[in-house]
């Protein structure tokens, strides 16, 4: 399904949703980022972390610093605000290198970050979600078992952002979302492509990454008559 002309309306970028982090970076949130890994290359972390805060396009490849502490921050159950800055650098940094072992739950994480940093920063989410889901970069374009994720962060930040929202762009997202997902489960169990897909978000996302996306499809997917709302809400347990 090209999704294309419905992307292209969210105004994709690749920076915006970097540069609204650096604008609430500060150097303490910077250097306990770098030191993550038991202070362990702290100095190379550092300059690494703020090299990503500046550069003009986000990196493919990751070399260890600052790649090791990303991860580590990307983990995080974060508490505070300090915490959700430095986790959704963390996790952008990582959806668009080749990397994630897991970018359904790293993208999970930038999604709850995103929200629970205020309208502003969720809107910048929507539009950097909306660039990886139209360019596909790292693995995204051969994971179809990941791919709906990515679909599914861009509806729920569209749905949250302070914009004028589309109906036409909701409804495409949302069947978007459930086609990929049938696509995975036709390719995961061919034999069986119409199973429910609870073992294949669990696998593909992990236990955590599963909880949080089920808390915010219960917070953002509120109730509707589209047959596509009511299975994204089944599929998640929320209806």
């Amino acid at each position: 399904m090209d999704l294309t002309p419905l992307l292209d309306q969210l105004r994709p970028s690749e920076l915006a949703l970097r540069d609204a982090v650096r604008s609430l970076m500060t150097a303490e949130i910077v250097l306990d980022m770098a030191c993550l890994d038991y202070g362990e290359k702290a100095e190379e972390h550092r300059f690494a972390i703020e090299e990503l805060l500046v550069v003009h396009h986000l990196p493919e490849q990751l070399p260890w610093p600052p790649r090791e502490v990303l991860e580590l921050a990307s983990y995080h159950r974060c508490e505070s605000e300090a915490e959700h800055i430095a986790r959704l650098l963390a996790c952008l940094v990582l959806i668009r290198a080749d990397y994630p072992q897991q970018p359904a739950a790293t993208t999970a994480a930038l999604v709850e970050s995103a929200l629970e940093l205020g309208p502003e920063t969720t809107e910048e989410a929507m539009r950097y979600l909306a660039w990886c889901r139209l360019h596909e970069p790292g693995g995204w374009r051969d994971d179809l078992a990941a791919r709906p994720f990515l679909t599914l962060g861009v509806l729920l930040t569209y749905l949250s952002a302070p914009v004028d929202r589309d109906p036409e762009v909701v409804s495409g997202l949302e069947r978007a979302c459930v086609a990929e997902v049938r696509a995975a489960l036709a390719e995961d169990h061919p034999w069986w492509p119409d199973q429910p897909p609870r073992k294949l978000f669990r696998k593909t996302a992990g236990g955590d990454g599963m909880r949080k996306w089920r808390a915010m499809a219960s917070r953002c997917l509120i109730d509707g008559e589209q047959d596509e709302r009511a299975t994204l809400r089944q599929w998640f347990s929320v209806a």
